[in-house]
């Protein structure tokens, strides 16, 4: 064994703490530097991936939101966020279905009654079965329509004061029971006094028979405002066949006069016209669609919808059945190919969701009749009491969708009414002319509006197959 091996030999613990000493700095520098790349490189990384999310954080969203303006959201889109946005829009869609629901519902039904193309004359709109039908629709629809505007004004206890031959017989008793109680044979024999306490009692007689009439005290219905016949858009007896679509406007100018009516007996509610703000319906008149309706039998022209629609005659016209071999414009109305009459043009294609433009140059609302709904403009004339002004109109727009586009008033002569039936009470009373917007939703209306009408909206149709035929 050479010297070194024995000294390293008897002095082992100090060669191996030198070996320890010297190597394990060196080990330690290696493995440090290695250490460190890999952190560095770890380090560089993590640097990386911090400004990549500081990049995102600053990054602008945009969120569709349905039926309304997209919002933008700035920072990390992670699947947190995602899900409360897929939950917002599912609330929001399901929202939007509730109230769009609802507002159909609310154009469409009136006090529970779903309208309809059977509203007036079942089984005929849009269009009837049999050419022997359609020839027979505007006088059997007419008469119908008579009978719906009668059953209407009972509904909305409508009235109008008692005639005057029934007030001028009850008077005459009541002045015979007058003379009688005087002691005299006739009205000549009386004198001055007597012939002025005749006259103070015949005058409150009048009046309390004007009064217990209002409030039903004589055996009649209590009045809620008055409106008769006359002051509503009745078409006059027709004295030819007409187009379908003419004939659909009578059903459609009905529905916005049910809604009006009703719109003045709930402001009444229980009242009569004497306590109630709504005192009486003095005109009322619908203007026409902004379309025009091809005039039967002829391949140009038209006539607008609305009043004075030609085929109409006066009042007093022929009767349902009578002279009936044209529609009066030199030609027979349009017919199906088969020769059985107008053909049913089928299902409406409307979209509900489509966009509605605004124009606020139009009117207050800015809205005019489009793809999705039309408007129908009224104008009528009304007696209330002045302070009762504003709950009318809160009834007309809480009634349908309808708005009050225009309002002018002027003091009425509650005396002069009296003289003539209508007893309004001891209040104030206003003549007020209002021009009120109707809206009415396509997506029930064109489905029971016949095809010639259908054609002049712009509205198309999915024609219904026949049996033995595609398409």
């Amino acid at each position: 064994m050479t010297p070194v091996l024995r000294w390293i030999k008897s002095h082992l613990v100090v060669v191996i703490c030198a070996v320890v000493i010297v190597v394990v700095p060196l080990v330690a520098w290696y493995v440090s530097s290695g250490m460190s790349a890999e952190l560095r490189s770890q380090l560089q990384q993590t640097a990386s991936k911090v400004k990549e999310l500081d990049r995102f954080k600053s990054t602008t969203v945009a969120l569709q939101v349905p039926g309304g303006d997209p919002i933008s959201v700035q920072g990390v889109v992670n699947p947190r966020l995602l899900e409360a946005y897929e939950k917002a829009v599912s609330t929001i869609g399901t929202q939007a279905e509730i109230v769009h629901a609802a507002g159909l519902s609310r154009n469409q039904t009136l006090n529970g009654r779903v309208r309809g193309a059977d509203d007036i004359l079942p089984g005929h709109f849009p269009a009837p079965s049999s050419k022997p039908e359609f020839e027979e629709m505007p006088f059997l629809l007419h008469e119908r329509l008579i009978e719906a505007y009668q059953s209407l004004l009972s509904e909305v206890r409508a009235g109008v004061p008692p005639t005057a031959g029934d007030v001028a017989e009850r008077l005459s008793r009541r002045r015979d029971v007058f003379v009688s109680g005087a002691r005299k044979d006739a009205v000549d024999e009386l004198d001055e006094d007597e012939t002025l306490a005749m006259q103070k009692e015949l005058t409150a007689a009048r009046l309390n028979i004007y009064r217990s009439h209002v409030l039903g005290e004589d055996g009649t219905t209590p009045i809620s405002f008055y409106a008769s016949p006359a002051v509503l858009p009745i078409p006059p007896q027709p004295t030819n066949v007409m187009p379908l679509g003419e004939m659909f406007e009578w059903q459609w100018q009905f529905w916005v006069t049910e809604d009006l009516l009703h719109a003045f007996a709930t402001a009444n509610g229980d009242a009569e016209v004497i306590s109630g703000p709504m005192k009486r319906l003095l005109s009322m008149s619908i203007a026409p669609l902004d379309a025009d309706l091809a005039a039967a039998g002829s391949s140009g022209g038209g006539s607008s919808f609305g009043g004075g629609t030609p085929g109409m005659g006066s009042p007093g016209g022929n009767a349902p059945g009578r002279n009936r071999g044209g529609n009066g414009r030199g030609g027979a109305a349009p017919e199906s190919s088969s020769g059985s009459g107008p053909s049913n043009p089928g299902d409406a294609q409307i979209d509900a969701s489509a966009a509605a433009g605004i124009d606020k140059s139009l009117s207050i609302t800015g809205r005019a009749s489009n793809s999705v709904y039309d408007v129908r403009v009224v104008d009528c004339t009304i007696v209330v009491a002045t302070r009762g002004l504003p709950a009318v109109i809160d009834a007309i727009a809480a009634q349908n969708f309808m708005t009050v586009l225009d309002v002018q008033l002027q003091p009425a002569n509650a005396f002069a009414a009296a003289a003539n039936g209508f007893i309004y009470g001891i209040e104030p009373v206003s003549t007020v002319n209002l021009r009120i917007e109707t809206i009415w939703l396509r997506e029930w209306t064109a489905d029971a509006m016949p095809g010639d009408l259908r054609e002049a909206l712009g509205i198309k149709s999915t024609p219904k197959t026949t049996p033995g035929k595609a398409g």
